[in-house]
């Protein structure tokens, strides 16, 4: 998912357990730390506004949410229809639960985004209408949770996580109205994208101590291979290992990544 950003580039089908690898931020911001930190934004935005009488639009998109992090960004427009734009994705953890192999298994989500644009408005108005605004932007991902799932059989429960990071560039074609002049209404509409993306994941069956065998093993990298070869352009270059001893799963991939850019956002002119 950029406000959205998206660029979330992965999807993975219901085939099984061993698919799902996911790793756990370290440390997770309370909210008080995020309501700080939005607040003190605010202050100094608004100082900088009052100052020298500069254009500026705060925004947040609660979109943002769904992926793990609380997005707040500013526009400043420096000359009639020219806009710079900063966002910053501060980690907001995020559980989910969802069905698998008819069990219930629980995802912990977290992620940090950057995004630098420089906006172009259409129109004859500044800061409204639609505009065109290439931008580079950065997004590290990490999830951990414990997957439940069948393996040979038998009931396995898989300690997984992955660890996403990558910069890109690309180019947002979005429109943006004034009303009253103060609320602001940004929608990306389209924005494709490149990355440079270093993706790793594992999953450990934490089930039992008994080691696996070697069916259990060819299995297991079998079914995982299975899902990622059904991702187009880089499911063919996902780099899989298996461990029998430790009874885990390995992913690796590093190259290249597309991806979309869309969302919403809402905001107040200063």
């Amino acid at each position: 998912m950029t406000i959205h950003d998206y660029s979330q580039n992965w999807k993975y089908s219901n085939s099984k357990t061993t698919a799902w690898v996911f790793r756990l931020y370290s440390i997770i911001p309370s909210m008080k730390k995020t309501l700080l930190f939005v607040s003190t934004i605010l202050f100094f935005t608004c100082s900088f506004a009052q100052r020298y009488n500069r254009d500026l639009i705060v925004k947040w998109a609660p979109g943002s949410l769904i992926s793990g992090k609380f997005t707040l960004g500013g526009e400043y427009n420096f000359k009639e229809k020219n806009s710079v734009e900063l966002i910053i994705g501060i980690p907001a953890g995020r559980n989910y639960h969802f069905e698998y192999d008819n069990n219930t298994s629980d995802l912990s989500i977290k992620a940090f985004s950057a995004l630098l644009g420089y906006r172009y408005y259409l129109g004859k108005k500044p800061v409204s209408g639609f505009y065109f605004e290439p931008y580079f932007k950065y997004l590290h991902h990490e999830a951990r949770g414990v997957l439940i799932g069948e393996l040979d059989g038998e009931t396995a429960k898989f300690d997984t996580r992955t660890d996403y990071k990558g910069i890109g560039i690309g180019a947002q074609l979005g429109v943006q109205f004034l009303i009253a002049k103060k609320i602001s209404l940004d929608f990306f509409l389209l924005g494709p994208e490149a990355n440079s993306s270093r993706f790793t994941t594992s999953a450990t069956d934490v089930a039992s101590s008994i080691p696996w065998t070697e069916l259990d093993a060819s299995e297991a990298e079998q079914d995982i291979k299975d899902v990622f070869n059904n991702i187009p352009i880089v499911g063919d270059k996902i780099e899989v290992r298996v461990d029998q001893s430790s009874k885990t799963v390995t992913t690796s991939y590093k190259g290249f990544i597309p991806g979309i850019r869309f969302g919403a956002s809402v905001g107040i002119r200063l």
